[in-house]
């Protein structure tokens, strides 16, 4: 398993003491909670779920990506941002000291339109050969390279057409992180970032959203683009079996995403121990290769009302809210290792402790 980047999430602030949180019995605020749309599908059943257990509480999702949770969260916009990227010690003081909570793990999952002929069976890709289809350096599906690592396969004499994102995307963040960790010409070439220069490609299509990346590949035969595991089974799009670090070729799924974090080990410390980014699979030979943490952020400086209530959305979506009903059926993996309600509730009130509170440093 390949651990990219760790780093410290925050120094704890100073113990504000044990307890449980208030019931929120005169709590009327609305919640908004904005940012990656990749988690967009589990941020939606955790609201409708969240909203039957506490009646007169309103959470609005929204879906622009992680680039504007991020921007949303540091400038007081949002309630709670959401975003896949993990950001260092050095960015998270830059944006206001935001706090980032892990709530789940999800896999970027590369996505085709082909007809019929070519069969329903996943197509085999290498980090190497996704590059290049979505560099535009194989320009046909029945390029000899495919056909290669296809053996048997129909590939049709189809012009291949990339659909990539055009906003500030950690799903973008995530994919590029595997392609370059895999792919020498797209390290020196490209790289690994949120919004990437791509490729010029008269072919390629760039829009904004994983529901806009969903409904391109589906207009388009011949397309190819990329979104979460959770967008897979609200489209009838054909997913690839990508190769790992083992030299496996793994079908995406929950299980083998699941796989991809062993890594983390069954005694995660929480937050401190999710705070990586996950690539390759490791040794571990049925790990999805491309998998990443997903995260909540949290302004310090929301109101202290806003943030008692935070705080309480918070324990409920890392205790109640990581069944399989909200995560596994959604195409999320859940948190390992989460401490016990109560510990977890005294984690949560020194790193989430409202405005009421200013922690002071020496010297």
């Amino acid at each position: 398993m390949l651990l990219r980047r760790p780093f410290r999430l925050w120094t704890l602030l100073a113990l504000l003491g044990g307890g449980l949180l208030a019931p929120s019995s005169a709590f009327s605020e609305e919640l908004i909670l904005s940012g990656s749309s990749m988690l967009y599908p589990a941020n939606l059943a955790w609201a409708r779920g969240y909203e039957r257990d506490h009646p007169g509480v309103t959470l609005r999702v929204r879906a622009p990506g992680s680039g504007a949770g991020i921007a949303g969260t540091a400038e007081g916009n949002v309630s709670i941002g959401a975003s896949d990227i993990f950001l260092s010690s050095r960015e998270l003081a830059k944006k206001g000291h935001i706090v980032l909570i892990p709530v789940a793990l999800e896999g970027v999952v590369p996505v085709v339109n082909l007809p019929a002929s070519a069969g329903r069976t996943p197509l085999r890709l290498s980090g190497p050969l996704l590059a290049r289809l979505l560099s535009g350096r194989i320009a046909f599906w029945d390029d000899p390279l495919l056909r290669r690592e296809n053996p048997g396969r129909s590939l049709p004499h189809l012009p291949v057409r990339p659909v990539v994102r055009s906003d500030a995307s950690g799903t973008t963040f995530l994919l590029t992180d595997y392609l370059a960790h895999s792919s020498r010409w797209w390290r020196e070439n490209v790289g690994r970032d949120l919004l990437p220069e791509w490729p010029r490609n008269p072919r390629e299509r760039a829009v904004s959203g994983s529901r806009s990346v969903v409904a391109e590949v589906r207009a388009r035969e011949g397309s190819i683009g990329y979104v979460g595991l959770g967008w897979l089974g609200r489209s009838d799009l054909l997913p690839v079996a990508l190769e790992n670090d083992a030299g496996r070729f793994v079908i995406p799924s929950v299980r083998s995403i699941g796989s991809g974090v062993e890594g983390l080990g069954s005694r995660t410390s929480f937050p401190e121990g999710y705070n990586r980014s996950l690539v390759g699979g490791g040794s571990v030979p049925g790990a999805w290769p491309v998998t990443g943490v997903e995260f909540w952020m949290v302004s310090p400086d929301l109101p202290e009302a806003t943030m008692a209530e935070v705080r309480r959305l918070v324990v409920w979506v890392l205790t109640e809210g990581q069944a399989p009903a909200y995560t596994s059926s959604q195409g999320f993996v859940p948190l390992s290792g989460l401490p016990a309600r109560s510990r977890l509730i005294r984690k949560l009130r020194e790193v989430l402790p409202g405005n009421s509170f200013r922690p002071t440093t020496g010297g």
